[in-house]
């Protein structure tokens, strides 16, 4: 038997005495998919760490690390690994400088890692991009990362690798900032140049998504340890982990069944009116887009980046102005209305979005929640501190200190401090764009609940932008689907769902329905 291509034993990685990563021993054969699965905190980052040979400086390491046709050396000596090693990382981590072409950047690697001339690195460049069937080309990438979409650079990323020629890909949930039609291609792209390679990859992830896209072993680690490991459809059944089955039972499903009461979306009279709106996203639009949002109903604009749902989101909301037609917001015409009068309206519109800059860092938990009552309202501190209470009560932050600095927060506490923000302002109208973007399995499942919740207990509209129809199907009752500037569907979001006409919606719902990852008759 050949022996594996890596080995790890007790490898261990302390911070402050306390193990982030603890005793950790598996194998990986050359070929060999594993699947790292665990939300934040649970130990993924110090492995990759580790592994790439860069610990960060506060970490203290432990435990052996193997490759094959090398003696075993300690993990915490920074030795270079006698394997090419290749890393694809985390899109939401801006690993690409805003300063130079993604282009460059990518032929630099490349260059480093083979040891080869910038004009050989290119060509190796060039010949990973033919092999993927999609229009992306050395051309494109020769822009800045502003420039690209998110899905152009994730396969330029994936081309960067695969021209590597890698004995062991390590990827860093490549896929976070990604819609689920691009996740099911780029998963296609993955799966096809690990097995043209035979390279080993371990695949770090949040969300059981990929395992049942990639196939493979599963180890899901939690608080550092591994508490679960096999197949993805023995750890469907009944003798996996507690922790495990949790996992499972977070990863978003479509219901596709009837149902069981017809949801109105009529709910109040009209708060959002659009009118023979001429254009989205400089696309004419046939007959001018004509709809209505009314009070305490919920509409989903559905549709891959570049699809025209932000740029309709800006005409509506009165930050850009369509050639023709009106949007009204509360009977009032945004178009006829000064910057300042449509400033003021937008008081009553609350955000919540995957951008999580735009909070601001220096400001505390407390004075984040308080600002939007402070600045529109004359209220005393008393009931400010009442509000904020329970507006963070609602979200699941009230045993942190509200003196915390938001520059501090996990990237899931942010995306609830959000939420709580726009508790307290009672808006008319939630603005909700990409809201799951980068969040782990568990984190997801509770932004799903608290959205729910926000929408239940106020009774807000909800506008939700998102190329995700779990994401549509849990938050709206409406929806619109749009492609290249067009809207192509609409209709009830449970109809669309059963019964899609146009090929746009059928893709993406395709793209959220995994395989079945049942136990079958006589799975253990």
């Amino acid at each position: 038997m050949s022996e594996p291509l890596l080995e790890l034993a007790d490898l261990t990685v302390s911070r402050g005495g306390a193990a982030v990563l603890d005793r950790l021993s598996f194998k990986l054969d050359a070929g060999e998919s594993a699947i790292v699965l665990g939300e934040e905190g649970s130990g993924t980052d110090a492995l990759l760490r580790v592994l790439c040979g860069f610990p960060d400086q506060a970490d203290t390491v432990s435990g052996t690390i193997r490759f094959a046709a090398s003696p075993t050396r300690s993990a915490a000596k920074r030795l270079k690994p006698p394997i090419r090693i290749a890393y694809l990382p985390n899109p939401l981590t801006r690993p690409l400088s805003p300063h130079a072409s993604v282009l460059k950047q990518l032929v630099r690697i490349v260059a480093r890692k083979l040891g080869a001339p910038f004009g050989s690195a290119r060509e190796e460049l060039r010949l990973a991009l033919e092999r993927f069937p999609t229009a992306v080309t050395l051309q494109l990438l020769d822009a800045k990362p502003d420039r690209l979409d998110p899905v152009t650079q994730a396969i330029g990323l994936l081309a960067c690798v695969s021209a590597q020629t890698p004995d062991l890909i390590l990827a860093d949930h490549p896929m976070a900032d990604l819609g689920p039609t691009a996740v099911k291609l780029l998963m296609s792209l993955l799966q096809a140049e690990h097995k043209r390679l035979g390279a080993a990859l371990i695949f770090v992830t949040g969300g059981l998504q990929a395992a049942a896209r990639l196939g493979g072993r599963v180890l899901v680690l939690r608080a550092g340890r591994v508490v679960e490991e096999g197949d993805a459809v023995r750890l469907m059944s009944g003798h996996a982990h507690a922790y495990t089955r949790m996992l499972f039972k977070a990863l978003p499903k479509l219901n596709l069944d009837p149902p069981k009461a017809r949801t109105s979306a009529t709910r109040g009279q009209p708060l959002l009116q659009v009118h023979g709106l001429s254009c989205v996203a400089d696309t004419p639009m046939r007959d001018g887009l004509t709809f209505e949002l009314r009070r305490g109903a919920a509409l989903a604009l559905v549709g891959e980046a570049g699809s025209g749902r932000r740029a309709l989101l800006r005409t509506l909301l009165g930050f850009e102005k369509a050639p023709s037609g009106k949007v009204l917001f509360d009977a009032v015409d945004l178009y006829r209305l000064s910057e300042a009068m449509v400033a003021r309206i937008r008081q009553h519109i609350a955000f919540i979005t995957g951008e999580d800059d735009t909070l601001d860092p220096r400001m505390t938990i407390n004075d984040t929640v308080d600002e939007p009552l402070c600045a529109h309202l004359s209220l005393s501190r008393d009931l400010v501190a009442g509000y904020r209470e329970e507006a963070l009560k609602r979200v699941g932050l009230a045993s942190h200190d509200g003196n915390r600095p938001v520059w501090t927060l996990s990237v899931f506490d942010k995306r609830r401090l959000q939420v709580a923000r726009a508790f307290v302002g009672a808006p008319l109208l939630v603005v909700v764009d990409e809201p799951l973007k980068g969040l782990d399995a568990f984190a997801q499942a509770i932004m799903r609940e608290v959205l729910v919740d926000f929408r239940a207990t106020q009774g807000p509209a909800f506008l939700v932008v998102t190329s995700d129809f779990t994401v549509a199907q849990t938050l709206a009752d409406e929806v619109m689907v749009f492609h290249e500037g067009k809207l192509v569907e609409r209709g009830s979001i449970s109809h669309v769902v059963r019964e899609p006409k146009h090929e746009t919606s059928k893709a993406l719902i395709e793209a959220v329905l995994l395989p079945d990852l049942s136990p079958g008759p006589g799975s253990v």
